[in-house]
This record gives C-alpha cells, structure tokens and sequence, in this order.
C-alpha cells in the first residue's frame, strides 16, 4: 500500500462514526417524541401510572400494591397501613 493511499483515508473513519451517530440521533428523536412512546412511558402513561401508583402505595402503607390513591374510611377496622412491613400494633386492631 502506497502512503498517498493511506493519505486520502485518513479521516474516512472519522465521517463514518458522524455518520453512524446523526443516524442513531435521528432514530432516537423519532423515537421519543412518537406518541405510542408517549402512550407506555410518557408523563401519564402506562408504564409511569403504574410505577408511580406503586410508589405511592408502598411509600403510604409500608408494602407493596399498586391500588390507587383513595381517601381512607377511618371508621373502618381494616386498611392495609395497620399490619404493613414497617407498622404494627401490640394489640389487635379495634373492631367497631
């Protein structure tokens, strides 16, 4: 191989690789900004309902479930924060 042949490549790796990432940015702009991402992973989408409906229920009673947020009947004997992980009685729960 002759050295000029080697002169006239030297940056052809280097068009490749921008090349190959304006490719994958675009792919990635569709991507993302394409309503059925939007649908599963945006800000009210499956994935992030669910995700944040678990958080909310393990950070309120102290264990796992997914039930969403529901304003508690007190005058009940049973809700789910009374024997989770983390909160107990000594004594029984009162029946009314």
């Amino acid at each position: 191989m002759d050295n000029n042949d080697v002169n006239k490549q030297a940056g052809q790796s280097t068009v490749e690789y921008l090349l190959l990432f304006a490719v994958v940015a675009t792919l990635a702009a569709f991507i993302f900004k394409s309503n059925a991402f939007d649908k599963i992973f945006g800000k009210n989408g499956q994935f992030a309902n669910a995700y944040k409906n678990e958080l909310e229920y393990t950070y309120r009673h102290g264990l796992y479930g997914r039930t969403p947020y529901t304003k508690p009947n007190y005058k009940s004997s049973k809700h789910d924060s009374y024997n989770g992980r983390f909160f107990g009685a000594a004594d029984p729960y009162p029946a009314r």
